[in-house]
């Protein structure tokens, strides 16, 4: 179910009727699990076992790693998880990337194994979930968390519909203590997660939706067009992704805040981020930081010596890309922030011993012109991500923006420069509180009220002329 259909919308009501029905923690907590498995069910099936298996499986290892003290048995329990869950991923996202692979090296070689594709089809949220299930398993062994001894808050806390499929990916120790206290809910609450899910709404229905068509067009046979449309494309869907996921965020955090629980957030206005370091900081932030705690930290992190930082750096991010998709230009998108990463540090570290640049970029224009370098070279590496088909044709791709090609079709869009203004400026008003700042003038005022419901009525009023008659799926459900 997409959040931003009817049936959803539906569902959740009913959801929210019966858990305010009911008083008692344990049947609340009973009644989310089964409509969890619901919602689940409405979308994959045939896989709602894996999910269930999975969650049996790491429930058991945090048991088996705290009922020994033998620490080589404890390493063993964890790599039942880890094995399970990165075994689970690899199968069904990359196992016929490996065999097509294989056969086209082999084939490069003189030999002709004709390998059968297996025809995969890959469960929705299969990342999101094995993730944060094996976090679970890392962490109690880690000693960072106690294991519960509840199947059913475990069970929730895995499956719990609101972040079951696109994230944002939530620790067990972030979400389990919240299920086994039980959730009140204020009136502030509510209005805080109506106004959240409403906010997602638009950015989903209004500005990815309406984005969605025009880059579809393009990337559908990039080979057809020039440089600057490529450019005006790449734009286009670097801020269709943003708010299409941002957007889901937001109406997962909303409609979580709606039943009492808190999710953590996944986006801080990412246009705005002064280097690339600041961008991954701000974009997909659990992703991020579920790499550098679980991959980048285990690999030695910044403990070790500068070249073996540079290789952890490559590592982290080449898998950060591999994990979107199997295909090589994800992993190529993940090689380039690597690269950006590393080269960042290097020319931070540089600028930090030069007073003049260092000093520049502490002024206003100095932390404009970072910004801009950010997107633009934000904007260019979407290109590679969005750019499906051969590895030869994503470069080619990025080849003729940077050289603005002129051969080939131009197919602008004013809707593009429009949408990125209003998210900038949007996300501008975030980051100085303006809206903070509004509401506090504002709070107490006889017109306030009034005001706040002209606001959502001429939010209904844009949903309804402007957004799509065609629902477009989320992007991030096929990661």
């Amino acid at each position: 179910m997409i959040f931003s259909s009817f049936r959803f919308l539906l569902f959740f009501l009913i959801v929210l009727a019966l858990y305010y029905g009911w008083r008692g923690r344990r049947w609340r907590n009973v009644m989310l699990l089964v409509a969890s498995y619901v919602f689940y069910a409405a979308a994959e099936p045939r896989y709602v076992g894996l999910l269930l298996g999975t969650t049996v499986i790491d429930y058991v290892v945090a048991h088996g790693i705290v009922r020994t003290d033998s620490r080589a048995r404890q390493k063993a329990w964890v790599w039942l998880s880890v094995l399970w869950n990165l075994g689970v991923i690899g199968y069904f996202k990359y196992a016929d990337f490996f065999i097509q692979n294989v056969n086209e090296a082999a084939q490069a070689l003189g030999f002709h194994p004709d390998l059968q594709l297996l025809h995969i089809v890959v469960p929705v949220g299969v990342s999101f979930y094995n993730f944060q299930s094996m976090s679970y398993a890392l962490d109690v062994y880690r000693g960072q968390t106690k294991p519960t001894s509840n199947f059913i808050e475990f069970a929730l806390c895995v499956a719990f519909f609101t972040h079951l499929v696109a994230g944002p990916i939530v620790r067990v120790g972030e979400l389990l203590p919240q299920i086994e206290r039980g959730t009140t809910t204020r009136w502030d609450d509510v209005v805080a997660g109506i106004n959240r899910f409403a906010q997602g709404f638009a950015r989903k229905a209004l500005v990815a939706d309406n984005l969605a068509p025009y880059v579809d067009r393009v990337f559908a046979d990039p080979g057809s067009f020039n440089g600057l449309t490529l450019w005006c494309a790449s734009i286009g869907f670097a801020v269709q992704c943003y708010c299409d996921f941002a957007g889901y965020t937001d109406m997962a955090i909303g409609c979580a805040r709606l039943l009492g629980f808190w999710l953590p957030e996944n986006f801080r206005w990412p246009f705005l981020a002064r280097n690339v370091a600041d961008f991954w900081r701000r974009w997909h932030m659990t992703l991020y930081s579920f790499m550098r705690d679980y991959l980048y930290i285990s690999l030695g992190g910044s403990r070790v010596s500068p070249a073996r930082q540079v290789l952890n750096a490559l590592i982290t991010m080449t898998l950060v890309g591999l994990w979107h998709g199997a295909a090589w230009n994800f992993v190529l998108w993940g090689v380039y922030n690597g690269v950006l990463v590393v080269g960042y540090r290097l020319l931070a570290g540089g600028l930090r011993r030069a007073r003049g640049p260092a000093a520049f970029l502490g002024t206003l224009p100095g932390r404009m012109l970072g910004v801009a370098c950010t997107d633009v070279l934000f904007f260019l590496s979407f290109a590679l991500f969005r750019s499906r088909g051969s590895l030869h044709g994503a470069l080619d791709n990025v080849g003729r923006m940077l050289t603005l090609d002129g051969s080939g079709q131009r197919l602008l869009n004013g809707w593009v420069p429009l949408a990125f203004a209003a998210v900038l400026l949007g996300s501008l008003a975030c980051e100085l509180r303006w809206y903070e700042r509004a509401g506090a003038w504002l709070r107490g005022r006889p017109w306030a009220v009034p005001l706040e419901a002209l606001g959502y009525a001429l939010l209904i009023i844009a949903l309804v002329l402007c957004a799509p008659h065609d629902t477009q799926a989320f992007v991030y459900f096929q990661f």
